[in-house]
């Protein structure tokens, strides 16, 4: 990977934009938490910041580390399910079976994977499965959990407690 640098200045509170280059080389999405460090040679490092929670399916309970990442135990088991390597199409690249001309999905597309979710309430859900996991914890271990700032869980319980409310009506 090719080092990709530039010179930006600092603005009267101190923030930097991060150009678009580099949060596409990166694949770092706007919203996405990053972490700073600084290193023992004074390097200052930027890297996208990962929780504690699944690569796939974001499950916060049952959680194993491999290879760099963070896996829960039922995608670890469906992973297992999966043949180890199927045979690429030599003209298309595509995945084949080694029985068919062409490997064909079985199912549509639309149920292989979760509905499309919106940040927000993908955020409620993963705030809620922690606090069901984790009643008696404070928001800056709820915060820790999850990836995000306590202001961003105190705002999210605010917004759990009102859909509770309104269902309740």
């Amino acid at each position: 990977m090719r080092d990709t640098g530039m010179i930006r200045v600092l603005d009267s509170l101190g923030r930097i934009v991060i150009p678009t280059e580099i949060r596409m080389t990166r694949n770092i999405d706007i919203g996405d938490p990053l972490e700073f460090f600084i290193t023992s040679d004074n390097t200052i490092v930027m890297r996208k910041y990962k929780s504690t929670e699944c690569v796939f399916c974001r499950e916060l309970n049952s959680i194993t580390y491999y290879k760099q990442q963070f896996v829960c135990q039922s995608c670890i088991s469906e992973l297992k399910d999966v043949p180890e390597s199927l045979p690429l199409h030599p003209f298309s690249g595509e995945v084949q079976a080694e029985n068919d001309p062409v490997y064909e999905l079985k199912e549509p597309a639309a149920t292989l994977s979760p509905k499309k979710r919106s940040k927000k309430s993908e955020s409620l859900l993963r705030l809620s499965q922690a606090l069901q996991g984790n009643p008696e914890a404070t928001q800056k271990q709820l915060a820790e959990l999850l990836g995000i700032s306590q202001g961003r869980v105190s705002q999210l319980k605010k917004e759990i407690l009102m859909l509770e409310a309104s269902s309740d009506q």
